[in-house]
C-alpha cells in the first residue's frame, strides 16, 4: 500500500515540489512531448482545455494512458481536470449530451436539476479520464457576468451549489468551486464589510465548504474587507490564511485561478505572481495557459526556494497537503465507458432540464404560437461564434424541424442599413420574426439593429440564449423568451414551448427590468 511516508522518503524535493504547480493544455501537437513535461516536472496535475480536447483523436485513452504512466513513474494519481460549467463538452464531437448552462439549471426552480447536470456530468467526463470539475461557479450574479452563475439570492443560490457539488461528486468526479472572492457588488454598503459579505455574496462559498467540497479556485479581484485594497486575492496571505482558510474553515485544496490574467499581469512577473501565491498559502499555482511557461516558471520556482528557507518549507508543506489529498480522494476513481457520453439516458435526462428551465418573460397569452407563411429568424454574431460552421448547419435542421419553411438573416452583425432598408420594403410587417440573441449588449450596432427590427414586425419573438439582459434590451417584442443557454437545445426546447408542446415553467433567477 501506498502511503505519504513512502512517497516523500522516495521522492526528491523537486518532484514534491511540483506538486504545487498545475499545467493548463491548449493544444497538443504531440501527445509524448505533453507526457514528458508532466512526469518530468511531477506536475499536481493538466486542466484540458477545449482545444486540446477536439485536437485529440482519441482523447479518453491518452488521457487514461497519461495517467497509468505518471501512476506508474510517481506511486500516486495525476489530477486530471476540465472547466465544465454546463452546456456542451467543448470541443468534442459527438455523441455527447448539451446541458443547460448554470442559470438554466437554476431557472428550474428546482435544485434536484442541478445534482442531475452535475451527475450527468461527471459521468460524462469520466469517458475521458477526466477526474475532477473546476466548477461549480458560487459567484452571486452581477451584470456581465452571463449564465455562467446561479443566481443573485444568497440562500438560492447556496442551494443549487451545494446540490450540483454532490451530483458531481455521487457521479465520481471531484469538484473545485471557483471563484472566490469573485467581483463584488456593493448591497447598501454591506458589500465593504466583511460580516455583511459572510452574510451574503460569501454564503455560497461558506455552504460549498461545509459540504466538503474538494477545492476552491482563488481568483485575482482585490478584497477590501480583508485589508487588502490593491493586492490580487490570489496572492493575498489576509485572503487566502485569514479569511478562507481560518475565517471560513475550509480544509481541502486552494488552487489559483491563470496568472497570466490581466489583474495579476499588468502589476506583478508571472514567476514573482507563482512565489507570493505560494506564500500566501494556495496549495495549487496555475501560472499560465501555455504548458512551456508553466515549466518555466516552476524551475524558477524550484531556484528561489535553494536560496529562501520559508519558501522552500511552505512548497514542501502545500506539496504534502496535496500528495495527502490526493491518497484519499483519488485511490477509486475509474473511467466510463466511451458509449456513456451523449447516451439515450443522459440526453433524456438533460432534455427535462432544458424544457422546465424555458422562462416566458412577457407574451404568455399569445402562446400557443401561429403565425403565416415563412418566419423570419436573426441569430445575432455571439451566437453564430459559439454555433461554429457545424453548428449552424445543425441549427437549420432544428429550425426546420420546428418552424417548417423560414428565411434565414444570416452575418446579422455584418448587414448594411441599405441592405435593411431593403428587408423593410421586401418583407411584409406581419411576417413572424424570431430572434435568437446571446450577449447583445456587447454590440451595440447590432443591438440597434435588433431593435429596429423588432419595432417594425409586429409579430416579434425574441429568445434570449443566455443571462437575459438582453431582454430588457429589446422589451418591445411581443413575446420574450429565456432559455439561458447559447445550445441547440435550448432554442429547440423554446420552439417547442412556444408551439404549445409544453407549459412555461421557469423563472428568471435574476431581476431583470422589462
Amino acid at each position: 500500500m501506498v502511503t505519504l511516508e513512502r512517497i516523500v522518503q522516495r521522492t526528491p524535493f523537486e518532484k514534491i515540489a511540483g506538486q504545487t504547480v498545475m499545467g493548463y493544455v491548449n493544444e497538443v501537437k504531440n501527445f509524448s512531448e505533453l507526457e514528458k513535461i508532466v512526469l518530468d516536472n511531477a506536475l499536481s496535475g493538466v486542466i484540458i482545455g477545449r482545444k486540446a480536447l477536439s485536437g485529440l483523436k482519441n482523447p479518453g485513452y491518452l488521457l487514461k494512458e497519461l495517467a497509468a504512466s505518471y501512476r506508474r513513474a510517481l506511486g500516486f494519481s495525476l489530477i486530471i481536470a476540465a472547466e465544465h460549467e454546463g452546456k456542451g463538452l467543448e470541443g468534442l464531437h459527438p455523441p455527447l449530451t448539451e446541458l443547460p448552462s448554470q442559470m438554466g439549471v437554476s431557472a428550474t426552480g428546482e435544485v434536484k436539476s442541478a445534482y442531475m447536470t452535475g451527475y450527468v456530468t461527471a459521468l460524462e467526463l469520466r469517458t475521458l479520464s477526466i477526474n475532477t470539475n473546476l466548477a461549480p461557479v458560487a459567484n452571486l450574479y452581477s451584470p456581465g457576468m452571463g449564465e455562467n452563475c446561479f443566481g443573485d439570492e444568497p440562500d438560492e443560490v447556496s442551494g443549487y451549489v451545494v446540490s450540483y457539488i454532490r451530483g458531481l461528486r455521487n457521479g465520481g468526479v471531484l469538484s473545485f468551486v471557483k471563484y472566490f472572492p469573485g467581483r463584488l457588488e456593493k448591497h447598501g454598503g454591506e458589500a465593504e464589510d466583511l460580516n455583511g459579505l459572510l452574510r451574503r455574496d460569501f454564503k455560497p462559498f461558506q455552504q460549498a465548504f461545509k459540504s466538503g467540497v474538494e477545492g476552491v479556485v482563488i481568483g485575482h479581484s482585490s478584497l477590501p474587507a480583508a485589508g487588502d485594497v490593491d493586492t490580487p486575492s490570489s496572492l493575498s496571505p489576509k485572503v487566502v490564511e485569514r479569511i478562507v482558510k481560518r475565517e471560513m474553515g475550509f480544509k481541502n485544496l486552494l488552487v489559483t485561478d491563470y496568472l497570466d490574467d490581466k489583474q495579476v499581469s499588468e502589476n506583478f512577473d508571472l514567476e514573482e505572481a507563482a512565489v507570493k501565491a505560494l506564500k500566501a498559502g494556495n496549495h495549487i499555482v496555475v501560472p499560465s495557459r501555455r504548458m512551456e511557461k508553466t515549466q518555466e516558471v516552476l524551475n524558477i520556482i524550484l531556484e528561489k526556494a535553494k536560496e529562501d528557507r520559508s519558501l522552500y518549507e511552505k512548497i514542501r508543506s502545500s506539496a504534502l497537503e496535496v500528495l495527502s489529498f490526493k491518497l484519499r480522494k483519488f485511490e477509486k476513481f475509474k473511467k466510463t465507458p466511451e458509449k456513456t457520453r451523449g447516451s439515450i439516458i443522459n440526453r433524456t435526462k438533460a432534455w427535462k432540464i432544458f424544457i422546465r428551465s424555458i422562462t416566458l418573460v412577457k407574451g404568455v397569452e399569445e402562446l400557443p404560437l401561429r403565425w403565416l407563411g415563412k418566419p423570419l429568424v436573426v441569430v445575432t454574431g455571439k451566437f453564430e461564434e459559439q454555433l461554429g460552421e457545424s453548428g449552424r448547419s445543425a441549427l437549420e435542421e432544428v429550425l426546420r424541424g420546428e418552424l417548417g419553411g423560414f428565411n434565414l438573416l444570416e452575418r446579422f452583425e455584418e448587414i448594411s442599413s441599405k441592405k435593411l432598408g431593403e428587408i423593410y420594403r421586401s418583407t411584409p410587417s406581419n411576417t413572424l420574426l424570431l430572434a435568437l440573441v446571446y450577449n447583445t449588449q456587447e454590440n451595440r450596432r447590432e443591438l440597434s439593429m435588433l431593435k429596429k427590427l423588432v419595432e417594425f414586425f409586429r409579430e416579434s419573438i425574441v429568445v434570449s440564449l443566455g443571462a437575459p439582459e438582453d431582454l430588457s434590451q429589446l422589451s418591445s417584442a411581443k413575446i420574450c423568451v429565456a432559455a439561458f443557454t447559447p445550445s441547440l437545445t435550448a432554442v429547440k426546447a423554446a420552439l417547442k414551448v412556444l408551439k404549445g408542446k409544453f407549459k412555461p415553467a421557469g423563472k428568471t433567477p435574476i431581476k431583470i427590468g422589462l
